[in-house]
């Protein structure tokens, strides 16, 4: 009888102890929002200023680099808080989040609206925006850590790989919301990434319209972003191939972002001819990122102070 006692006290005693660790490993990953790439921007604070905008943005503009150039020129933190274009196209259920995420009482935050064609379009008739039904819709606790309705709605991962995952990972989300991207840039993969990118981009174009509901959504964002401070237009740098295909898929864009921008009396600063280097066409690699946002804060240092 004692022997029984003992081989359950002792089982149990190593189940307890292999929780015990697996907690250990899992909770720091999980505190410091390394849990996927999206995860880390639903437990940081309320922010002060915000990057919006889909992949484009979330790789392409460092807060960081902002920040130490920018100085005190705006309210922080600054935090990217742009995801995917399946999760934030402009419309209503990103401009909720938005809402969710800056402080409420934020008087001199800076706001910075990655636009382009694709944010902007939408597949199926208006009115039907599928991100409603992804976290960006359907979240609404957005600064909390540990973020429970996330991780219980939306991470999709088995707990016991998430320690393994983040070591190894090629998407680093950090604590400003940037995704660094580490990933082969030798110009053989990225020749054969640029190819594949553009052919969806091809097939989007066959299947899109540029959205008035998302153009509406776009307004409404730089409405509801100005009494809280600067808000800026930015069309991000692309490789030429798909900036082609979005000038071919809609010849008036430019003039429209023009115009939306003067319609609100903010800036539109165009970069998507820039020569950048991008991993794929779309995304900028990570040096490209830094020399890009130092441009980017030089501009708008030049831009803040004219007013």
């Amino acid at each position: 009888m004692r022997t029984a006692v003992s081989k359950l006290l002792l089982r149990l005693g190593l189940l307890g102890g292999a929780g015990l660790l697996g907690a250990m490993l899992l909770a720091p990953v999980v505190l410091r929002g390394g849990v996927d790439a999206f995860y880390g921007r639903f437990t940081s604070p309320p922010a002060g200023s915000l990057i919006l905008g889909t992949s484009r943005a979330a790789q392409g503009i460092r807060p960081a680099v902002l920040a130490a150039q920018l100085g005190g020129q705006f309210e922080g933190p600054m935090l990217n808080y742009a995801f995917t274009l399946t999760h934030s196209p402009y419309g209503p259920a990103y401009l909720a989040s938005i809402r969710r995420k800056l402080r409420p009482e934020v008087r001199h935050g800076l706001f910075i609206l990655a636009v382009d064609p694709w944010s902007l379009s939408l597949t199926g008739p208006e009115g039907s925006f599928p991100e409603t039904q992804s976290f960006i819709g359907q979240l609404h606790q957005v600064s909390q850590n540990p973020n429970l309705p996330y991780l219980t709605r939306y991470q999709t991962k088995p707990l016991y790989r998430l320690p393994l995952d983040y070591a190894t990972a090629t998407e680093r989300l950090h604590p400003d919301g940037w995704l660094e991207v580490n990933i082969g840039t030798d110009s053989a993969q990225v020749r054969a990434r640029t190819a594949r990118k553009l052919q969806d981009y091809r097939l989007l174009a066959a299947s899109q319209h540029l959205s008035s509901g998302r153009l509406q959504a776009l307004r409404q964002t730089i409405a509801f972003l100005k009494p809280h401070g600067r808000v800026v237009l930015v069309r991000l740098p692309v490789g030429s191939s798909l900036l082609q295909l979005e000038q071919v898929y809609q010849p008036g864009f430019e003039q429209l972002m023009r115009q939306t921008a003067a319609d609100f009396s903010v800036p539109y600063l165009d970069y998507s001819a820039r020569p950048y280097a991008t991993t794929d066409g779309n995304h900028l690699q990570r040096a490209a990122s830094a020399a890009f946002s130092e441009q980017l804060a030089e501009d708008l240092a030049a831009r803040l102070q004219r007013k």
